[in-house]
């Protein structure tokens, strides 16, 4: 038994020698590789989704919910960051990922969140940016942007 217990060890050991290469190359090609469209993955495009203002906050519940279970079926999770995102800001901005297409590999997340506070949809109900940002410096970088000095 101890020499099986000893091979299990130096197979653990081999795999801790490098244990972000793999994860890494596969994380480069989905990133330099051309997302697949919404309509070939969910069998709905971008076109098809129709803007939030032209729905009842009901019917956009439901509809976000639709496109939330059917990536949720294909393995792609969906995180909206922060708490209390109004409905219709979450399915536009899931609806706008529709227009860009879709990375898909089993476990893969969109989270909205490119690390980059001051043009984010969800900065107002995220408390993440918190830790880096005041609302005084949030807000003089948003006029900056804007052209607003």
């Amino acid at each position: 038994m101890q020499n099986y217990i000893n091979q299990l060890i130096q197979d653990f050991n081999l795999a801790e020698d490098d244990p972000v290469e793999e994860f890494e190359a596969a994380m480069l090609e989905i990133k330099e590789s051309k997302p697949i469209p919404a309509e070939s993955i969910l069998g709905v495009s971008y076109e098809e989704l129709p803007p939030a203002d032209r729905m009842t906050t009901e019917q956009t519940q439901c509809l976000l919910e639709a496109m939330l279970n059917a990536l949720s079926a294909k393995g792609t999770s969906v995180c909206f960051p922060g708490n209390g995102v109004p409905v219709a800001l979450a399915y536009s901005e899931l609806r706008e990922q529709f227009k860009k297409g879709f990375h898909t590999m089993p476990g893969w997340t969109i989270d909205f969140c490119s690390g980059w506070c001051p043009d984010c949809a969800f900065a107002d109900y995220c408390t993440s940016k918190d830790d880096t940002w005041t609302t005084e410096e949030l807000e003089a970088e948003r006029r900056l942007q804007a052209g607003d000095q």
